[in-house]
């Protein structure tokens, strides 16, 4: 034992000595200071007061906000569905360029389809009657001829349009509908399934009865005025076209029988692309080889999301959120440390007793190993002395005796 006390000894020896060449001036056992944990009990209402209300904001945050608000005692799942349409209605316009008249069923209003529970609604169409031939293409303008065709037959003409081989508009005036699309009627069917906490259940929107309802059957014009942050009037946009995102948001608690989707309308043309907003696609119709019918449409593109998160009340949710917050309520430790060694006004007097600074036992032991050899020491030549005593006596004696 004495010999790893002295090794010790040794090595904070060394240690000091290390220090003291890099340049520290400080002892290393106070810079290598160990702290521990010492409860003090302050007898102040004030300052008890405060840990305790500080304890009760930690807690009432969450109770209302973890529990209620977020509710943290339910499992939650994300998922995406699937939404199925249906389009009924028609229109009839009158050209308002080149004369005619057009009547426009709802297979013809919503062609092309485009994509599975997507729609388009067209609401103007421009009409041009087209031939073969050597023209001008209003399409293909151009400064020189080396801009036209690489062909090497297109030359600019004083329009600095090509004249080239292409589609010539027959007429010089197309024929131009403007339909009456808004009353056209959209039924949406929404499905969603929540594979991970109820596999066996699927939520639709028909959970009562199949066939159109007031909730799910809509005319395009009430889409419009759905958008959020700003309803759209039809008027707005059936000149240029517009595409919007119509969202069925799901938010069910899986141990219920039926639950009902938000449904919600936001505008995108004028979000993805402010300086070129609108929607519009052509469409050739083929009359013979040499002649055809060229349909510029503009309208309504709508795409319809289903998405959605379900909730189920978990044990193992609860626990794991409340041991996760219970770690809170040790931050009304820290922040009642903070105010009673900075903002109260007897601050000095709680620091004072809060901390106390222990002597430097390193020396302590040092000094005391010392003062025990100190101690050894003397008592050894104590020892000696009396040893030399004792034979001094036993040779008088001796020589008392020799002399009788």
């Amino acid at each position: 034992m004495k010999g790893i006390k002295k090794a010790f000894r040794n090595c904070s020896g060394a240690f000091d000595q290390v220090l003291e060449k890099v340049g520290g001036q400080e002892d290393a056992d106070r810079l290598l200071s160990y702290y521990t944990k010492q409860e003090v009990l302050f007898l102040d209402a004030k300052l008890g007061i405060t840990f305790r209300m500080i304890q009760l904001a930690i807690v009432a945050f969450i109770i209302g906000y973890m529990f209620i608000y977020k509710q943290g005692y339910m499992k939650v799942e994300s998922a995406k569905g699937a939404t199925v349409t249906h389009v009924s209605g028609d229109a009839f316009a009158v050209s308002s360029g080149q004369a005619g008249e057009r009547y426009f069923s709802a297979d013809e209003l919503t062609q092309p389809g485009l994509e599975n529970g997507n729609i388009f609604v067209a609401t103007r169409q421009t009409v041009h009657k087209q031939m073969r031939g050597y023209c001008e293409d209003p399409d293909m303008p151009c400064m020189t001829d080396a801009d036209c065709t690489p062909l090497g037959e297109g030359v600019c003409t004083e329009k600095g349009l090509c004249k080239e081989h292409s589609w010539c508009n027959v007429e010089d005036e197309p024929e131009i509908y403007e339909m009456e699309s808004d009353k056209v009627q959209i039924w949406a069917r929404s499905f969603i399934q929540f594979v991970q906490l109820a596999p066996e259940k699927l939520f639709t929107t028909e959970w009562d009865h199949p066939g159109p309802k007031p909730e799910t059957t809509f005319t395009v014009r009430q889409l419009l005025l759905m958008c959020e942050p700003i309803p759209v009037n039809y008027e707005e946009v059936a000149e240029l076209g517009a595409v919007f995102e119509v969202q069925f948001k799901w938010d069910c608690k899986v141990g219920a029988d039926q639950c009902k989707p938000a449904i919600t309308t936001r505008r995108l043309d004028t979000t993805f692309d402010p300086d070129n907003i609108g929607y519009a696609f052509q469409i050739t119709e083929t009359i013979d080889g040499d002649n055809r019918l060229q349909n510029d449409v503009r309208g309504l593109r709508f795409f319809f999301r289903t998405s959605g998160t379900g909730k189920k009340v978990s044990v193992s949710a609860t626990i794991t959120v409340a041991s996760m917050s219970a770690t809170l309520l040790s931050f009304a430790i820290v922040i009642a440390d903070l105010l009673l060694t900075k903002v109260f006004a007897l601050r000095l007097k709680y620091i004072a007793r809060k901390f106390e600074n222990t002597p430097d036992f390193s020396e302590y032991m040092q000094q005391r190993e010392e003062r025990l050899v100190g101690a050894t020491q003397e008592s050894d030549i104590d020892k000696a002395e009396r040893e030399v005593e004792m034979k001094e006596k036993e040779w008088l004696v001796k020589f008392q005796e020799d002399d009788r």
